[in-house]
């Protein structure tokens, strides 16, 4: 069976049940990616949620890092249970989701399996199916998605409102970024895509590499890459990853904290200028149909 009949079964056999979208509150889904790992992409995914759950914000956090997730580490919890026992051992979606520190929810990839690392994809889809279960609880989902371009990766990312593509300045973490842009283009998953530059030591040093990355995007994908801004290298961060807590409640002064504060002013500007889709129309985009 392709995937478009997959989807018209699962939508006939569940309707009534599972996808009746038009009476819930559709959550603001954030994937935030990388095209390679050691750029502080699951760092900047906690602040992002812990600053956001400060500020009233019903905040999911999903680490979609399957296999290799470090979320519960940087909290300071340990899971009682994983996506694993949703793929592998029956469990609801709703029963895996952890009630962490700082008003923070969030699903665990599991660490060390690697069959999670190699998903089929009829159990990705499965995972993904049924996070729209919990859209109507919550104001915001953001995936911690894994590094690189596998389908792990970019299934996640079709059912996405919008993309961060987190990178450093770095050449090598440049050309990885701009990697993981062409495979958003080519996949044309048509989100809006915004940039961060991680670990700055100054503003021009931002200004370059953000300047790098959304001319290349616009000379050859005709992306407008939107930047969001940048994180200066803070000595603050590094310790709080040791504490378990996260930059923006250990050290909400500190430059860091302050950078993350402007990032999310500049996505509630990025949402306005985002036309909402249904997570019946993400299905539709993730399987390669459309209406």
């Amino acid at each position: 069976m392709d995937q478009a009949a997959k989807l018209r079964k699962i939508v006939e056999e569940k309707k009534e049940e599972t996808f009746r979208f038009s009476d819930k509150k559709n959550a603001r889904i954030i994937s935030v990616t990388s095209g390679k790992g050691g750029v502080g992409k699951t760092s900047l995914s906690v602040n992002l949620a812990a600053h956001l759950s400060r500020n009233s914000k019903k905040v999911l956090l999903i680490d979609a890092d399957l296999g290799l997730s470090n979320v519960e580490i940087m909290l300071g919890v340990t899971p009682s249970y994983t996506l694993k026992d949703v793929v592998k051992n029956g469990k609801d979606i709703e029963e895996i989701v952890i009630n962490g520190p700082y008003n923070i929810d969030f699903i665990s990839g599991g660490n060390g399996f690697l069959e999670l690392a190699e998903l089929s994809e009829a159990e990705r889809d499965s995972i993904i199916i049924k996070i729209h279960k919990l859209e109507e609880l919550y104001d915001i989902i953001i995936i911690d998605t894994g590094a690189g371009i596998s389908k792990n990766v970019t299934d996640f990312l079709a059912i996405s409102d919008e993309i961060l593509v987190i990178t450093t300045s770095e050449p090598t973490a440049l050309t990885d970024a701009y990697s993981i842009m062409k495979v958003i283009n080519e996949g044309q998953l048509k989100q809006k895509v915004g940039l961060i530059i991680n670990r700055v030591k100054s503003k021009s040093e931002y200004q370059q590499a953000s300047n790098i990355l959304i001319n290349t995007a616009k000379k050859f994908l005709n992306e407008d890459i939107v930047s969001l801004g940048f994180v200066y290298e803070d000595p603050n961060v590094r310790k709080t990853i040791y504490k378990k807590t996260p930059f923006v409640i250990y050290y909400p002064d500190s430059k860091a904290s302050d950078c993350i504060i402007e990032i999310i002013d500049n996505l509630d500007i990025f949402e306005k200028n985002d036309k909402k889709v249904s997570m019946m129309d993400k299905f539709m985009r993730l399987f390669g149909t459309s209406r």
